[in-house]
């Protein structure tokens, strides 16, 4: 007896189960109620749900609608396309992105036609979301097992066995999966679009805050002394100011009474804006107790200049107040005599003379409030030579992570580095303690402003 072609016997079974169950058009779902009366209630045209049929078969193509064709989900009906070998099918999924199914044969044109065109879609097309169902009339020539392992395909059936009734729930599960996935891709690319806004609102807010941090910059810097101010009250001099960020907590400072020379290097708590802001503080007080001042000494100045921070930052000494202030270094030349007065909240002062250093330590005292039972600040006086070298400082050099070990430099090295340099110019003095600085850093960041005078 001659066996019968699998392609007749799929059309054979489909159209006799068709007629004996009348599996689409007696019977009615609850979501085909449903559909329907969605449907209904709205003039409007409604979208489709495509469906290619990728077959070298014409009554495959035929029995496929029949069956499927008075299909309705979620209030959309089946618009099909036709394509008789896989090349006729890429100019329709170069066209249509949206198709939800594709009921594809493998031997069609060459025996690996259906393979190479599921390759094509997921690859070069990029399509992960329409689902495909790998149809065969040849099912040696594409054995289940490997085409599952190997082709990013759906569902894989033999024609002999999808009944309408398979076929039907094949392509009802496929479209619900299709459904779903796209509905999530939809979300997502909402979501992702919600984030990308919502990252340009940043940005830009961003932005605004950086440019106005970048112009409180040029405010600070402007309350420096001018260069040309430092070049004609000093013979030598350099300075190492590295804010931490754009605006610095620390700053330097110098004014001329009475034929003397009145120099500050001062530490704010914190860096960035709050330390910035604190250093104007600063500044402002500085230049109104000496402006003001008949006579002047530095013990009286800091006494001052706590004296206003503590009541304009409204200090009271309770538990839970931030003991907000600054630790200063200042000193006040008189050229004539060479005398030097220095007063120290914190911070000290170094003075190196043939080849020994000596260092003068202020009062463990800041400029705010604090436990301390201490009231005023000491001052210490100075005769200094000619060629005697001062060195004042922030705590952000001594306190740099880096070297082999990841440690602060601390004053022990700072103190011989400055030993080891200080007969060279003052402007190699600078170029050489920044590249000691670097080379210490290494990757690590800038973990404070640093100031050296």
């Amino acid at each position: 007896m001659e066996k019968e072609n699998p392609d007749e016997l799929f059309e054979k079974e489909v159209v006799k189960e068709h007629e004996s169950e009348k599996l689409f058009k007696d019977e009615e779902t609850v979501d085909d109620k449903e559909e329907k009366q969605e449907k209904q209630e709205s003039s409007a045209p409604l979208e489709t749900w495509k469906i290619l049929i990728v077959d070298d078969e014409e009554d495959v193509h035929a029995v496929t609608k029949m069956v499927i064709k008075p299909y309705t989900f979620l209030g959309r009906t089946i618009e099909f396309f036709d394509a008789y070998s896989a090349q006729e099918s890429i100019p329709i999924l170069k066209s249509h992105a949206d198709i939800a199914l594709i009921l594809l044969d493998v031997v069609m044109e060459t025996n690996n036609a259906g393979l190479d065109l599921v390759k094509y879609i997921r690859k070069d097309l990029g399509n992960s979301f329409t689902q495909i169902i790998l149809r065969t009339g040849h099912p040696g020539q594409a054995p289940e097992r490997d085409v599952i392992t190997s082709y990013e395909i759906n569902d894989y059936k033999t024609k002999t066995e999808l009944t309408a009734l398979k076929l039907f729930t094949s392509v009802q599960a496929s479209i619900r999966s299709y459904a779903s996935i796209t509905e999530i891709e939809s979300y997502r690319q909402s979501l992702e679009e919600k984030v990308k806004a919502r990252t340009r609102e940043i940005e830009k807010k961003n932005q605004t805050i950086t440019d106005s941090i970048y112009y409180a910059r040029r405010i600070q810097n402007a309350l420096l002394p001018l260069n040309e101010d430092l070049d004609r009250h000093l013979p030598s001099y350099f300075i190492i100011n590295k804010p931490r960020d754009i605006v610095s907590g620390d700053y330097y400072w110098l004014a001329q009474k009475n034929n003397k020379i009145i120099i500050a290097v001062a530490d704010c708590t914190g860096h960035g804006v709050p330390g910035a802001f604190m250093s104007i503080l600063g500044v402002a007080f500085l230049n109104e107790i000496v402006n003001k001042a008949d006579t002047i000494r530095t013990d009286e100045i800091l006494n001052q200049l706590r004296s206003q921070v503590i009541k304009s930052l409204h200090q009271t000494g309770k538990d839970f107040e931030a003991k907000d202030g600054m630790e200063i270094a200042l000193c006040m030349i008189d050229f004539e005599t060479k005398k030097l007065q220095y007063s120290g909240a914190f911070r000290p002062l170094y003075l190196i003379r043939e080849n020994e250093l000596i260092e003068f330590k202020g009062d463990n005292l800041p400029i705010g409030i604090y436990d301390s039972t201490e009231s005023s600040f000491g001052q210490k006086e100075i005769s200094f030579k000619e060629n005697d070298n001062i060195y004042m400082f922030s705590d952000g050099y001594l306190d740099q992570l880096g070297g082999p070990k990841r440690k602060t430099f601390r004053s022990k090295y700072f103190k011989q580095l400055l030993i080891d340099i200080h007969h060279k110019p003052m402007q190699e003095q600078k170029i050489l303690l920044e590249n000691k600085y670097d080379e210490w850093r290494g990757d690590i960041e800038q973990i404070d402003d640093i100031l050296v005078l």
